[in-house]
């Protein structure tokens, strides 16, 4: 079965479980098209065993990671819970594409 964009813009297809499988990386702010070196939050790379086993980047907005690298690493894939999970189509250099933002991540 193809994965369609649609399926993934409609949050209730991927199901409700997620899984962490690496350790959230910063990612910075961009002003006018142009980044700041401004670390704006992370994203977390998040496996949908509900979807495919589908693999998606989830940013959210923060200081801190919610969820150290340690745990990470020790546990290996750790199931997480999203909070106000939303995704959004972009166009860039003639493709489109889908970011994934959240407001918070936690462990079950």
């Amino acid at each position: 079965m193809a994965i369609r964009v649609n399926d993934l813009l409609d949050l209730s297809k991927i199901g409700k479980k997620f899984m962490l499988v690496e350790p959230p990386e910063p990612y910075t702010k961009f002003v006018d098209g142009k980044n700041t070196g401004e670390i704006e939050g992370y994203k977390y790379s998040i496996v949908l065993p509900e979807f495919l086993f589908e693999k998606i980047e989830v940013k959210i907005e923060q200081d801190e990671p919610s969820i150290s690298k340690d745990v990470i690493e020790k546990e290996k894939s750790i199931e997480v819970k999203l909070e106000g999970l939303q995704a959004f189509v972009y166009s860039f250099n003639n493709r489109v594409g889908i970011s994934f933002r959240a407001k918070s991540i936690s462990i079950v």
